[in-house]
């Protein structure tokens, strides 16, 4: 019942005490007594006989309360049967809420079996309008409900990803850090790390080869979803080195809980003891040692000990695989695809380069090391050829060797030529 329903209600009560408000008691009665032979239409419950009782009760509440003592109370029990008490209606609550995805009627079963729906048992059709009324049972799973997990053993998971560090010297301007840090989930310990100037693929590649040549190579990589981790180049990395490339859902950094809380870490105990605009190299050296003799070396509250000594307990127990310096190397070169030109070159970002005639005017690939375009290589059929050399013309000129025809060959005259027009 709304409150204009209950206004309504009363405001017709009102209406049929109102003549005698102000009469005394004898004429009250006689008055009252010819309206309980009657029959009044009331709002919300339709046509209806009352008792003199009735009548002289509202007439006792509009004395005490005015007008809002003639609205309809509500009741105290509303929205459950009176046989349940309040303690069954918190177990109902609760019981739903460790249970989000089981049904009601498994519900009722548990309940009823328990003796939790009152004496005498309330029907099950009682129990699914309190549990939709209340808003109980949402009816599907939570979708975002996190459980706290830690791998068995180092390797098996490494989550990276990327911060926003100070303002460093570059060449001739200012520009903000970023560093890029990569996290063993079992140990905690930081097995990739590196500051640079932006945040891109080639940083991102600095620091998973080294990571993966110092530590060996993890099982899965959990990254986020931006620009770099999104590359070509380290999807087809991954795929090479046999390893589980797993991206975040959008916007969800809470599941990149361990590398978040260890980067708030480095704002509480590192930044701050960073000097004022320092270069890059001065930055990595100074992280370098904070992670050698502050962090690997502090007591860690998730794992209850220090992140040095829980991964060379871990790394003692399990096989470590690994790559060498060619294989990353190899399997994070970018590659591109040019057509040989017919003076066996081929341009790539604004230089000539040199390529072996039998390749002239076929489709070639060239891979190059993401941080340095200028090292280009050449394959062929997935197999490296050799390095490429820019083209030096005036080299090419000193072993330039015209040649001439045969002086036995004789070229046929052109119509209308002169003997002395001949060769």
């Amino acid at each position: 019942m709304n409150e204009q329903t209950r206004e309504q209600i009363a405001l017709a009560r009102f209406k049929i005490i109102s003549p005698v408000l102000a009469e005394p008691g004898r004429k009250q009665n006689e008055y009252l007594r010819k309206q309980a032979e009657r029959e009044h239409l009331m709002p919300h419950y339709g046509p209806k006989n009352y008792a003199m009782s009735t009548f002289k009760g509202w007439l006792r509440k509009y004395g005490k309360e005015g007008f809002d003592g003639l609205k309809p109370r509500g009741r105290s029990d509303r929205g459950r049967p009176r046989r349940l008490s309040d303690e069954d209606l918190a177990i109902i609550e609760v019981r739903c809420k460790a249970y989000p995805e089981m049904t009601i009627k498994l519900l009722y079963e548990q309940l009823s079996a328990e003796g939790q729906l009152g004496d005498p048992p309330i029907g099950y059709n009682n129990l699914v309008r309190i549990v939709r009324q209340r808003g109980l049972l949402p009816g599907r799973r939570r979708t975002d409900v996190r459980k706290r997990f830690e791998t068995g053993a180092v390797n098996e998971l490494w989550v990276c990803d990327f911060m926003h560090g100070p303002m460093v010297r570059t060449d001739r301007r200012r520009a903000k850090a970023i560093l890029c840090a990569v996290i063993d989930d079992h140990s905690r310990m930081i097995v990739g790390h590196a500051f640079a100037a932006s945040e891109t693929v080639a940083a991102l590649t600095v620091v998973l080869k080294e990571a993966f040549e110092a530590f060996g190579l993890p099982k899965r990589l959990y990254v986020d979803n931006g620009p770099s981790f999104s590359a070509d180049l380290v999807a087809k990395a991954c795929a090479q080195a046999g390893i589980s490339l797993i991206h975040s859902k959008p916007y969800d950094s809470p599941s990149r809980g361990k590398i978040e809380r260890f980067f708030r870490t480095v704002r509480d105990r590192f930044l701050p003891g960073v000097s004022e605009q320092p270069s890059l190299d001065e930055l990595n050296d100074a992280f370098s040692v904070w992670l050698r003799e502050d962090y690997h070396h502090k007591n860690h509250r998730g794992i209850d000990g220090r992140p040095i000594d829980r991964y060379h307990a871990s790394a003692g127990r399990v096989p470590i695989r690994r790559m060498s310096r060619s294989e990353l190397d190899e399997i994070f070169l970018v590659r591109h695809e040019r057509i040989v030109n017919n003076d066996s070159t081929i341009s790539f970002k604004g230089n000539i380069y040199e390529v072996p005639a039998a390749y002239i005017r076929q489709r070639v690939e060239l891979r190059h090391t993401v941080d340095d375009p200028t090292e280009l290589y050449l394959y062929d059929n997935g197999a490296r050829v050799g390095r490429l050399k820019l083209v030096d013309a005036k080299e090419n000129a000193r072993s330039f060797k015209p040649t001439t025809a045969p002086a036995h060959i004789r070229f046929a005259p052109k119509p209308g030529a002169t003997r002395e027009d001949q060769p």
